[in-house]
């Protein structure tokens, strides 16, 4: 049977072999990592991607107190097959008993006040691998199989000598911390770094809905490392050193390795595994009724992902929010799915959210004018992909909410009904709910409202808006927030199973309910070639009539180096740096008469 490599990796990005081994290890935590009940049975505690690092990551591991860190080395192969290694390490707690067996510098790193920060980006700090880096994984893929393998190389006890012993500076004087021709290290790296793989390859078998079918285990003479101020540092032969290759291979056979080719141990299905391996969760994971199977009828999983509607009206803060708001869910382990939608003809949210989570772009206008056939297209793609926690659809800030109720039903299969959260610029909201029914319609019928940039509010206009708010929505849970700054926690409960208080309906259930349309609110785009005069651009947007509820884009001005992300409210406007402006620079208005607006604005910054 062949393996199911579609509920790995995509089917565009095995056409490059390379590139899948080089994303296998990634690919395997990110499908598992973020199931509930299978991270927990497979053992992971958590992982990050390192934002400095190119193909690096950290991750933890049960049974583990410290951090593993992932970082490729090196990648080759051909049109057929593709390798990738990365190196391996292992960053102890700063209290854990492993500690003492890595080298006395290793140790008063891992006691240092920014250590964990610096763990965080590692591969940013050469000393850092080079004190904690324990083995080395090697990623297979081959493309006409199709089939994958894992490989770890370690020895089973990495030795550091320090021929003119270690000295070390202490409160009460210098003392020979190691003495001369001592161990400064004796580390069990291959044991430290097992369950790592194990849990890859547990990982593997169930996303590919199969276990492993060979298995090798290779050794050589392994070499320990000795340094003194006459020689620095070298390696030499120890005959008590041993380095082992073990290697897994899901419809392929493990690749042979030039350097460690003393063979141990070999076993291919369907013929008996060796006694100790017949409980490794690699092999076990698919068998329907085994004591530690991952199969999912075995293990009853059902849980469906919870969907919160994130609303709230132009400029509010939800994007903010909701990075936030995915930034507490990943540090407790969570996974949060997105599929926003913009009015206009451009999207920008994704771009200030970044391109680590799932996101679907809804682009037929407002969700609250479309069907639920649209939106259902968008989850079934999500969830064929990944089992979030959380299903976040964050409509745009015209979007009533009325209009997307009505609709819920035809994808309660899908998803469980969790809240509407509504945010509101504290700044900006008295004129809003005061304008325009949308606004009114997306605070009545919230279970979660969050109160944002109360920094921008006097406290006595703060209170006067939480009252009008309380006129309109009596019930709901009312926060208060700066730059969309509040825990996931507060809002949906320690274990994110807060049951919501839903209120009694505000609106009629069923019709057309306000919408951006009956405000006679209209988008319109400005396609920005070429860089524009900074100081005429926000002459131009000084000068935008009260109409303008909202504009944002990406923008190049002349005496900047790249693009730059602008956001507008009335009263308020920024501008930070974008990642890229692949997609072309542009500028979004909305409010009433924005064509009109739009070509006024777009005269003033061509002049």
């Amino acid at each position: 049977m062949p393996l199911a490599m579609h509920t790995l990796l995509p089917p565009a990005l095995q056409d490059n072999p390379v590139q899948v081994a080089v994303e296998l290890p990634r690919a395997l935590m990110t499908r598992t990592n973020f199931i509930p009940g299978v991270r927990h049975r497979l053992g992971w505690r958590g992982m990050r991607n390192c934002a400095k690092g190119k193909s690096a990551l950290t991750v933890r591991v049960t049974g583990m107190p410290g951090v593993y860190g992932l970082h490729l080395l090196n990648a080759m192969g051909s049109s057929h097959d593709g390798q990738a290694v990365f190196g391996i390490s292992y960053f102890p707690a700063a209290d854990e008993e492993l500690v003492e067996s890595f080298s006395i510098q290793a140790g008063l790193a891992s006691q240092s006040q920014d250590y964990l920060e610096r763990i965080r980006e590692f591969t940013q700090y050469d000393d850092l691998y080079a004190l904690f880096g324990i083995a080395v994984l090697e990623a297979h893929f081959h493309a006409s199989l199709p089939g994958i393998a894992l490989a770890l190389t370690a020895p089973e006890r990495d030795i550091v000598i320090a021929l003119d012993g270690v000295p070390l500076k202490t409160p009460g004087g210098q003392i020979q911390a190691v003495s001369p021709g001592g161990e400064d290290q004796n580390l069990p790296a291959l044991k430290t770094a097992l369950p790592l793989f194990n849990a890859l390859a547990a990982s593997a078998s169930y996303c590919l809905e199969d276990s492993a079918q060979s298995m090798t285990r290779h050794s050589r003479q392994g070499m320990r490392r000795v340094y003194g101020e006459n020689i620095g540092l070298k390696s030499q032969t120890a005959p008590e050193v041993k380095d082992i290759r073990f290697g897994l291979g899901w419809g392929m056979p493990v690749p042979d390795n030039r350097e460690v080719n003393r063979l141990e141990l070999a076993w291919d299905a369907p013929a008996p595994v060796p006694e100790e391996f017949r409980d490794a969760l690699w092999l076990t994971a698919n068998i329907p009724g085994a004591s530690n199977s991952l199969d999912k009828r075995t293990m009853g999983i059902e849980e469906k992902p919870r969907l919160i509607v994130l609303t709230g009206f132009l400029g509010a803060g939800k994007t903010t929010f909701l990075a936030r708001f995915i930034e507490d869910l990943a540090s407790r382990n969570g996974f949060v799915a997105v599929i926003q939608n913009e009015i206009g003809q451009k999207g920008l949210d994704a771009k200030l959210l970044g391109q680590s989570y799932a996101v679907t772009e809804v682009d037929e206008g407002c969700v609250c004018c479309t069907l639920a056939g649209n939106l259902r297209s968008a989850l079934s793609g999500i969830l064929g992909e990944f089992q979030p926690d959380f299903v976040v659809l964050e409509t745009t800030g015209l979007a009533n909410p009325a209009n997307l109720l009505d609709e819920l039903s035809d994808i309660r299969d899908l998803l469980e009904f969790a809240s509407i959260t509504t945010v509101l610029d504290a700044a900006c909201a008295p004129r809003a709910l005061a304008n325009h029914e949308v606004a009114r319609n997306q605070v009545q019928l919230a279970d979660i409202l969050i109160l944002n940039k109360t920094d921008l509010a006097e406290e006595k206009a703060l209170r006067a808006l939480e009252a009008r708010i309380r006129e309109l929505n009596p019930t709901a849970d009312l926060h208060r927030a700066v730059k969309g700054d509040i825990p996931a926690t507060a809002l949906y409960g320690v274990n994110f199973r807060k049951r919501l208080p839903r209120p009694a309906p505000l609106l009629a259930p069923m019709g057309h309910h306000a919408t951006h349309g009956d405000d006679g609110i209209q988008n319109a785009l400005i396609e920005l070639d070429g860089p524009v005069d900074r100081e005429l651009f926000m002459d131009g947007i000084a000068a935008l009539p009260r109409e303008v509820l909202r504009a944002k884009g990406v923008v190049r001005f002349l005496d900047s180096n790249g693009p730059e992300v602008f956001q507008y409210v009335p009263g308020f406007h920024s501008t930070i740096p974008a990642e890229d402006c692949r997609d072309g620079c542009f500028l979004v208005i909305i409010g009433q008469n924005a064509p009109a607006i739009a070509e006024a604005l777009r005269s003033k910054i061509a002049a």
